[in-house]
């Protein structure tokens, strides 16, 4: 396994803050980036009906530059928020980074 990963995290709005909330507060997390995504599924039966005619539904999409060591602990933090709506995540090597100077 690489030595860092990027940890993807789909969040509804609802939940946003309590991810943020867990994020901030965890001291191996030096920062994170969160963009506003449209997840489009075929499965809408968990849709409200304006996403159902929309074909979307607003996600917030974390992402987290984080050392491989660390996933574990990560998901362990975010489970009690994350697990009852059941947010799928990922993971994706880092080849390299670094900062230009």
């Amino acid at each position: 396994m690489h030595n860092n990963v990027i940890f993807t995290l789909n969040v509804p709005t609802g939940l946003k803050d309590e991810v943020v909330d867990k994020l901030i507060g965890l001291p191996n997390i030096t920062g994170f980036n969160l963009k506003t995504i449209h997840g489009y599924s075929k499965e809408h039966s968990m849709f409200d009906i304006s996403e159902q005619v929309e074909g979307y539904r607003a996600y917030f999409q974390f992402e987290i530059l984080i050392a491989s060591l660390d996933v574990e602990k990560l998901k362990e933090s975010l489970k009690p928020v994350c697990q009852s709506a059941k947010l799928k995540y990922w993971l994706t090597p880092v080849i390299d980074s670094g900062h230009f100077e």
